[in-house]
């Protein structure tokens, strides 16, 4: 049942979770299940932040052993190579669990990474890092690794489009997969600790206040969709900072730390790919030896990425770049010569940052993922997660399970976790909402705002359907979308006439496209100082 921040005053919980993000929302499902009363709380929609603007891989773990001087990247630092073990055993136990139970929302594919003669990475890189990750599976995961040495044409049909064909010595090729989409995880998640009892809250702020003689947290609250509702407060046992990039924001002066994330941004850029790219990926290390993915996105878009930099600042609303779009355009061209990319290729864009951990010794942050008990400074019963990916978020959601169960009891009955994934409906009482995308529904529309707390147009297209991860939508798209909405919110005219003028701003700057050439060019001869 959905409730108001104002309904919330006084009332107390065994536990608080502050983010409803994968991770956040994965903590809460294991922890309603096992009894806890628990409430969920995000600053804005569930999963719009790195969540959803993550690349949605879900790789068995190749990625943990790529790096451009395998031998002195791990030699010199053998702590990167147990990481790179622990990282990589994690993603093939989240490989297989997910493909027991995802269904249709968890797609395969095969990628492929071209080995170059002169190249620092070598063929038997791959072929150590393939066998390593067989042993640390489950025999469930339909890898079917090999290396390719010969007839490269006949078995990889893009090809000729790869740089220096001639210099190319073998092909890795597995099967790789990927989430549609992240932020349907997140919903569904949420609704079964509903199920379990679990408060959800969306478009609210949590800052952590004081713990009171009987050991409670008193947690602030404050509505980030309507600054004018007054404050609430309540009362928690045990409090999980899953906020992200925003955790250091959640505590007061009295913080434990000066900040636990490092933020680093990155961004991808969407193209359509000709019919020979339709179920494969290309994954390699770009120029400076980081790793660079053209992956396949819908139909025949694909997503090319991502980019690495630090970041600072409010993440809310971050976009691409015109320079991290030109640098993901010429690291393609140097992949993909025979695609010869240009700004004019880029149908749209993303960019999201990740909540990494504060490293002295990695000024990028570690990606080695961190559960914080922040009772050791001085925050008994506070905890707080950076660097997790969201491919192993179930594992994190039990990781958060066993820290809070070892300092708290529930104060409920025990559940259970249904992992059962989202499917639209079947009903032909319900017309296709466009006839490109037949499988999304009026009527999925209808729930989103009538069960799954979506109050927006982004959050109806963007992350309960999904549909605006296809393609862009046109105003008379929105609008019909808007009218569809409308009486379950109570909108007026004027109002769903705002609500459309905010999706499609919002839709330009979310999946931004880069200027043009002669776009820039005018708008220099208008506004020569403002260029």
């Amino acid at each position: 049942m959905e409730r108001s921040i104002s309904d919330l005053h006084e009332c107390r919980f065994d536990i608080v979770v502050i983010g409803g993000g994968i991770n956040g929302a994965s903590a809460a499902q294991n922890l309603a299940a096992a009894g806890y009363s628990c409430l969920v709380v995000e600053k804005g929609d569930f999963g719009a932040g790195a969540s959803g603007r993550s690349a949605r891989m879900l790789h068995p773990g190749i990625r943990y052993f790529e790096a451009r001087k395998p031998l002195l990247h791990f030699g010199l630092h053998p702590r990167r190579f147990f990481e790179a073990l622990r990282g990589a055993r994690q993603a093939m136990r989240s490989v297989s669990e997910h493909l027991q139970d995802g269904g249709d929302r968890i797609w395969r594919y095969r990628m492929c990474f071209p080995i170059y003669e002169d190249a620092e990475f070598k063929s038997w890189h791959m072929s150590l890092g393939l066998r390593i990750l067989k042993m640390l599976g489950d025999g469930k995961v339909p890898f079917e690794s090999e290396l390719v040495k010969r007839d490269f044409s006949a078995r990889v049909p893009f090809f000729e489009d790869l740089r220096d064909t001639h210099a190319i010595q073998a092909i890795a090729c597995y099967n790789e997969f990927k989430f549609d989409w992240p932020e349907r995880f997140c919903m569904d998640m949420l609704l079964d600790a509903q199920l379990n009892g679990a408060t959800l809250v969306n478009y609210c702020t949590a800052r952590l206040g004081e713990q009171n003689d009987a050991g409670d947290w008193r947690v602030a609250l404050n509505s980030s969709a309507d600054p004018t509702l007054a404050a609430s407060q309540v009362r928690a046992g045990c409090v999980v900072n899953m906020a992200g990039t925003w955790i250091d924001d959640v505590f007061t002066e009295q913080a434990p730390t000066d900040r636990i994330v490092q933020g680093t941004k990155g961004t991808h850029i969407v193209v359509e790919m000709p019919e020979t790219y339709k179920n494969f990926g290309i994954a390699s290390l770009n120029s400076i030896g980081l790793p660079f993915y053209v992956l396949p996105l819908h139909k025949n878009l694909f997503s090319i990425g991502v980019t690495e930099t630090p970041f600072k600042g409010d993440a809310t609303d971050v976009t691409a770049s015109d320079d991290e779009i030109d640098f993901l355009i010429e690291e393609s061209n140097r992949l993909l010569p025979g695609r010869k990319l240009s700004r004019r290729d880029v149908l749209r864009t993303w960019a999201g940052v990740r909540p990494l951990t504060l490293s002295k010794s990695e000024p990028m942050g570690s990606r080695a993922r961190k559960l914080h008990d922040l009772g050791k400074k001085g925050f008994p019963k506070v905890f707080a997660l950076t660097s997790g990916p969201i491919m192993t978020h179930r594992e994190t959601g039990r990781l958060v399970l066993d820290a809070v169960s070892s300092q708290l009891s529930p104060s409920k009955p025990a559940g259970r976790v249904d992992y059962t994934p989202f499917a639209f409906s079947k009903t032909d009482n319900s017309a296709s909402f466009t006839s490109d995308e037949p499988d999304i529904r009026v009527a999925d529309i209808e729930t989103s705002v009538t069960s799954e707390y979506a109050q927006s147009l982004a959050d109806v297209l963007i992350r309960r359907t999904g549909f605006a991860w296809r393609r862009n939508l046109t105003r008379d798209e929105v609008e019909k979308a808007a009218q569809i909405i409308a009486p379950h919110l109570d909108w007026s005219a004027e109002e769903a006439s705002r609500q459309v003028a905010d999706y499609m701003a919002y839709q330009e700057t979310f999946f931004r496209r880069p200027r043009l050439d002669d776009e820039l060019a005018k708008a220099s001869r208008e506004d020569p100082i403002a260029v």
